[in-house]
């Protein structure tokens, strides 16, 4: 699938440590509480947000399978999945679930991350597959 280069702004290091190969979100050092999308402090306690690295493994929440694509630049990647993944850590994300038949697919399968470049050389995204 073709992924269009993120804005390198706040969460640049996130697209960054994708393409290492890590899952990395916004951890608060006082209550250890990951958050996504980034933010000046802790949604929680108020704390300082530090960048660390995920599991990268969670459960599908909900998902779409895309048959018609909405940009005329995906039309050879139909059909693909969209998701909310929410991750053991508990913060969910807005990704592409791909490696799976989307007909088998369901709330509550176990997912792994991945990770596939972007139209940015220095910016990769994670996607998800069943485990």
């Amino acid at each position: 699938m073709k992924h269009d280069a993120p804005r390198m702004n706040e969460a640049a290091p996130h697209w960054r440590a994708a393409k290492a190969g890590v899952l990395s979100l916004p951890r608060c050092a006082s209550c250890a509480r990951y958050s996504w999308p980034p933010r000046a402090a802790c949604g929680e306690c108020g704390g300082v947000l530090e960048w660390a690295a995920c599991r990268g493994t969670g459960t599908i929440v909900t998902y779409s399978v895309v048959r018609r694509a909405v940009d005329p630049g995906l039309k050879d990647d139909v059909p693909y999945v969209v998701a909310i993944v929410e991750l053991d850590e508990g913060v969910r994300l807005f990704t592409n679930i791909v490696g799976a038949d989307p007909n088998g697919l369901r709330g509550g399968l176990v997912v792994a991350c991945r990770f596939e470049p972007t139209l940015d050389p220095d910016a990769w995204v994670p996607v998800f597959s069943p485990i």
